[in-house]
């Protein structure tokens, strides 16, 4: 199997709100829009972002918990000044991990997790484990 694009769908009652925050702060673009769905693509990406409305008639609804999107950057620093300064909040302030990514997070307006990092060098101890993969 050849993969070409992968896309992650959320279903939510926040379609408008989901869109313009994924356009406004992450510069995808929309690619289809209809009154139940809208679909996004990252720029210069094959991958996107699609939100649904519920379509079921009984059962729990998307909540967005235990989904994050992690967007990988060149410049972690510049991308958590510049969304603190357009009022995005903050759910996780910006650090270095030991597995080596330097990262911070926010949520959507679904409550998804946008992880946004760097890769850094990790700390000799995940080296080892790191290491321990290689053939």
């Amino acid at each position: 199997m050849k993969i070409k694009r992968i896309d992650t769908t959320i279903s939510t009652d926040k379609l408008s709100e989901s869109k313009d925050f994924y356009i406004r702060h992450f510069n995808f673009t929309l690619v289809y829009e209809s009154d139940w769905y809208i679909e996004l693509i990252a720029p210069g990406l094959p991958a996107g972002v699609s939100f649904t409305k519920t379509q079921r008639d009984a059962g729990e609804f998307f909540n967005g918990s235990g989904i994050i999107i992690s967007l990988e950057v060149d410049d972690v620093d510049a991308e958590y000044h510049r969304l603190k300064e357009t009022g995005v909040e903050i759910c996780q302030e910006i650090v270095d991990k030991p597995w080596g990514e330097r990262s911070f997070v926010v949520n959507d307006p679904n409550g998804v997790h946008i992880y946004i990092y760097k890769s850094i060098p990790p700390t000799p101890e995940y080296q080892v484990v790191y290491d321990s993969f290689k053939n």
